[in-house]
């Protein structure tokens, strides 16, 4: 690599401290419109996050860009600028949080994933059951019950308020975490507002008439295959991947082929008219998986004993140990930490966590604001 001589890096720096005094002008400048931004958002209650008018920000920068060279690296600094602007938004409007006794569902449009025989329909269905403010009787034919085909359409509809509330798979006991779920919850304007631990129980079912003797071709849910990979090891099956357990059982169903099977719910069975050829697969009897509820509304329920949160650190020596420290300080005991890559920044990661309190106690208000 050629150098030239000439270059005297204290001047070079003296332009870089130049502009960057004129971008910190700018900037500042800028935060102070983003100040109005969030006075508006807060009297018309409309959402911080707003997908498209991001995008449409990106997209007509990109095209001021001279040097096309530098299009991917102005793409980052605007996406910064914009993750800035909007932690700016959420201090200036303040979170507004409602503090229930127990979930009022009436009325309220629900969202589950697949389609009715999946766990996720069977949390919902127990929910319901358990509400004190819903007539049993009448939740099986509750016509603001909505399923989706992936978990993103389910966290969309909740972002975009199509739903009030629905049912997403966090972890399972087994294999771990549901990785699109957590990803989709820190990319979306939604709340975390209750859990439920589910056991689940997979079956091997095919239509009326056949036998395990019969069976090719195989098809259920990607994290069903891992967690019945025992069972599985001993034949020679296809595996074919669906959306969602339940999904794959109603193909099987209208399919009609003895030498398709599922896994899937027991309650399957019943629904698509299957037959059980394999009673509790799973590898670990033991099986349960985190299904969180999930609210486009800051909702807590007064006996809630665990917060979730998503964030990140600066990209420098020791900060998560400095974000950890502050979990010790305020006496909070930290259940679970997970990294995920932070999307289109290789080698950087943000962070989701678990910890117990509740959000009405003065050393968690403290402990988040620090955070």
């Amino acid at each position: 690599m050629n150098i030239d001589k000439d270059l005297d890096l204290g001047k070079i720096r003296e332009k870089i401290d130049k502009l960057d005094s004129q971008l910190v002008e700018l900037l500042e400048e800028r935060l102070e419109i983003v100040q109005e931004v969030a006075q508006f958002k807060k009297q018309t209650g409309k959402r911080i996050f707003d997908e498209e008018r991001e995008k449409e920000v990106v997209q007509k920068n990109l095209k001021r860009v001279k040097n096309k060279e530098l299009d991917h690296y102005i793409e980052l600094i605007l996406k910064d600028i914009m993750d800035s602007s909007k932690e700016y938004q959420k201090f200036k409007i303040g979170i507004s949080t409602k503090y229930v006794n127990d979930l009022n569902l009436q009325n309220k449009k629900l969202g589950y994933t697949g389609v009715p025989g999946s766990y996720a329909y069977e949390v919902l269905m127990n929910i319901l059951k358990n509400n004190k403010n819903l007539d049993v009787n009448s939740i099986e034919e509750n016509k603001n019950i909505f399923h989706f085909n992936s978990h993103k359409e389910l966290v969309e509809a909740v972002h975009t308020k199509k739903i009030d509330i629905g049912i997403l798979p966090i972890e399972n006991s087994i294999v771990g975490e549901v990785r699109d779920s957590i990803d989709l919850i820190n990319t979306k304007n939604i709340h975390i507002i209750g859990e439920v631990q589910h056991k689940i129980s997979h079956n091997l079912l095919g239509i009326k008439g056949s036998k395990i003797e019969d069976i090719k071709n195989i098809y259920s849910h990607e994290q069903a295959f891992m967690q019945c990979s025992e069972f599985l090891a001993n034949h020679d099956w296809k595996l074919n991947k669906m959306s969602n357990t339940a999904i794959g059982a109603k193909f099987v169903s209208e399919c009609k082929n003895i030498e398709n099977a599922c896994i899937a719910n027991k309650k399957t069975k019943e629904m698509y008219d299957l037959e059980i050829l394999c009673e509790n697969i799973n590898n670990e009897k033991e099986n349960y998986t985190r299904f969180f509820v999930i609210s486009n509304e800051n909702i807590v329920l007064d006996k809630s004993d665990k917060i979730s949160i998503v964030t990140s650190v600066n990209d420098k020596s020791g900060a998560l140990v400095e974000l950890l420290q502050i979990f010790y300080e305020y006496h909070l005991n930290m259940v679970n930490l997970k990294s995920r890559p932070r999307e289109s920044k290789p080698w950087e990661y943000y962070f989701y966590i678990d910890f117990e309190g509740n959000i009405k106690n003065e050393n968690v208000k403290m402990a988040l604001e620090k955070i």
